[in-house]
């Protein structure tokens, strides 16, 4: 193996020196084996299929410790890697060196810092490869839908099976149902269960063009609070939206079998998969978000989110209800044990059996929800806790029904919300963060190599120094304007910044002859960090124009965000633009540095 290594060596300096000065091909080498590593670890990292019960496990690289044992390893390699490189610079030695080796050199820094840096990207895609082999969507799919199935018999809270969760049969998704006691006409036909009441309302609407809220047809509709008691909610649809009002009472009680909780009333959805196309109604429930109206009758009540007007909650209160009319109890058992298989697989905590859990639910006279589950295991101070609390009738109801069983289905949510999390992750997209860090160090040890410490030193201080007069000119002119909002100040800022910029790219470039050697070296080293930044500062302040002038030219027809401006256009895409031009502006800056090289001292 020594031999192997001192043959490689002298292949590489007899040869290509720079990648033998740089040490290249046994770095690349070493941050390989480590890249395969860290991607076991993360491969194993969730074999543990109780892991997943945690939220947000695909950041588990930063909770488990992995990042600063990533950390610990890449400062180890960047070290000992300097060590052996700084042994030999040929450029600081007077060495012929041409532009390429330069360039070949800082190349050579960029490829070996973001190798070394990267293992972060290595973990995270051990991970998805493992979640993606163990659970294949087909599966998920599947576990989804009986989960999503069993839901309907957890019954963990009485808020699901009350009457104003019904979307199913048709007459239910047509009407309203007010569930406010404040709101109830007693005159009329109404249900009660213990001391809540329901009652059904036919809505009424009001269009109106989404671009002209205010026209005077329907300014004038609002002032009617006659007309207008009432608010439900509102939806867009194209350039329309439609505003829904309670209109008359309708007498829905031949259709209800019983107004106590019942199965049939149970519409939510345990989980929403990601790969679900269902496209729902878009609907706001704020009044007041588009019409500044308060009505001392609704002010202590708002009409907010009602879960049973959207189509997925009738779509699933319609496949609930059919398993009920079947009342087929050996589908439901499998259902329940099917269910119970799942959650074994993901070490669910229950205490729940099929046949125990059947007798709890199935009740074919109505389907009325006659026990509770808990979401969590019984506390030995629950009973303590629920003595000498006064409750409503309603909580009584619940309190006096609620079981020792129970069943943590936050667990199991978060098991779907995980495993689909992963699978739909993109590690590569932190990519601009390891990239930008290796741009940024391998410039400093280039600098390093090319100028000399003290210069980079110097270096340092002059962008601190420089930071300092941008940062207190910029707090006296927003203070002499009287606060943030004078875009004058911020123009001159912007502008000014950009004056100091040009300057330190041209003093390398055109006046390195007439300048002492030092701050020829400092303008120099701040080019290099500094240009990916001098172009964003350019692209920004284009973008600012664009933005003022779009301003003054809008209508009461276009929005703010209509403007799009170059920043906007580009994107995210912007990072990889500036990146890759920083490097072929160092590319060419090459010749630069050998003239400032080859310039006397003092």
């Amino acid at each position: 193996m020594k031999n192997f290594i001192y043959k490689t060596n002298q292949y590489l300096l007899e040869r290509y020196p720079t990648i033998w000065n740089t040490r290249l091909v046994w770095m690349l080498l070493s941050a390989l084996i480590l890249h395969l590593i860290f991607f076991v670890f993360g491969f194993f990292t969730l074999s543990n299929p109780e892991m997943l019960q945690e939220r947000y496990v695909k950041d588990i690289f930063f909770e488990n410790g992995s990042v600063f044992l990533s950390i610990i390893i890449s400062t180890l390699l960047l070290v000992a890697w300097l060590i052996y490189m700084f042994k030999n610079n040929a450029f600081k030695n007077f060495y012929p060196t041409n532009s390429f080796k330069l360039f070949g050199q800082f190349v050579s820094y960029l490829v070996i810092i973001f190798a070394c840096t990267t293992f972060y990207l290595s973990y995270q895609y051990g991970l998805k490869t493992y979640i993606a082999s163990t659970y294949p969507d087909a599966q998920i799919n599947k576990e989804i839908q009986i989960a999503n199935d069993a839901y309907l018999f957890l019954s963990e809270d009485l808020e699901d099976y009350t009457l104003n969760q019904r979307r199913f049969p048709k007459p239910f998704n047509e009407f309203y149902c007010e569930d406010n006691n404040k709101f109830i006409d007693y005159n009329k036909p109404h249900l009660s269960f213990e001391e809540d009441s329901y009652q059904y309302y036919t809505l009424r609407t009001i269009e109106t063009p989404i671009n002209e809220p205010y026209n005077n047809n329907i300014t004038e509709s609002y002032n009617d609070s006659t007309r207008n008691k009432g608010f439900v909610y509102s939806k867009t649809v194209d350039s329309i939206r439609t505003y829904y009002f309670k209109d008359s009472v309708v007498n829905l009680q031949e259709w209800i079998k019983t107004p106590f909780p019942s199965y049939y009333n149970m519409s939510s959805t345990f989980f929403v998969s990601t790969n679900d196309n269902l496209v729902d109604d878009e609907l706001t429930y704020n009044y007041s978000s588009d019409y500044e109206y308060n009505y001392e009758e609704y002010s202590d009540y708002d009409y907010n989110y009602r879960k049973s007007f959207s189509i997925r909650h009738q779509l699933r209160n319609k496949r609930n209800y059919e398993l009920l009319e079947r009342n087929d109890k050996n589908e439901i058992k499998q259902l329940l044990e099917d269910f119970l298989t799942l959650s074994k697989t993901y070490k669910i905590d229950h205490n729940l059996t099929s046949n125990n859990w059947l007798n709890l639910v199935y009740h074919p006279n109505n389907f009325e929800v006659k026990n509770f589950i808990r979401d969590q295991a019984k506390n030995e101070y629950d009973n303590d806790y629920q003595l000498g609390v006064d409750r409503t009738k309603t909580e009584e109801f619940y309190n006096n029904r609620l079981t020792d069983y129970h069943y943590e289905n936050s667990a199991l949510r978060n098991v779907f919300e995980n495993i689909e999390s992963i699978k739909n992750s993109k590690p590569i997209e932190s990519i601009h963060v390891f990239m930008w860090l290796a741009f940024f160090f391998a410039c400093i040890f280039f600098i390093f190599r090319i100028t000399g410490l003290k210069q980079l030193l110097f270096s340092i201080i002059t962008v601190g120094v420089l930071t300092l007069i941008v940062s207190l000119l910029a707090a006296l002119l927003f203070y002499i304007t009287g606060g943030g909002s004078d875009d004058g100040a911020i123009y001159f800022i912007s502008y000014f910044t950009l004056a100091l910029g040009t300057l330190i790219l041209l003093i390398p470039i055109v006046f390195y002859k007439s300048i002492k050697k030092i701050i020829v070296a400092i303008c120099l080293n701040i080019s290099l960090i500094g240009f990916s930044l001098y172009l964003f500062l350019i692209v920004g302040i284009i973008s600012m124009h664009q933005k003022d002038t779009c301003r003054a030219d809008l209508d009461y027809q276009k929005s703010y965000y209509d403007c799009n401006t170059l920043m906007e256009s580009v994107g995210l895409s912007w990072s990889w633009i500036l990146f890759f031009c920083g490097i072929i502006f160092i590319f060419f800056y090459t010749k630069v540095i050998k003239n400032w090289k080859s310039l006397p001292e003092g």
